[in-house]
């Protein structure tokens, strides 16, 4: 049996991190999975989403930056 790629296991942390944040099924989201789909993607979210990622996934994002994440992939 094959593992997993590094990018692909950081992809499913992310998705099962957001599915949490937003308190919706996992298969019902994708790394191309946007801001205005999600209807519990809110301000307050998005944010929680930024923090928790970065924990997550050992990075840091620059501030200007998390505004303008409309996407799941975004936060790879």
């Amino acid at each position: 049996m094959q593992s997993q790629s590094p990018e692909k296991k950081r992809a499913d942390a992310l998705l099962d991190l957001a599915a949490r944040v937003f308190g919706v099924d996992r298969r019902s989201l994708s790394p191309g999975s946007r801001r205005g789909d999600i209807a519990e993607w809110d301000s307050i979210n998005h944010i929680r989403l930024a923090m928790e990622a970065e924990e997550l996934l050992g990075t840091r994002y620059a501030i200007e930056r998390i505004p303008a994440m409309e996407k799941l992939e975004d936060f790879l």
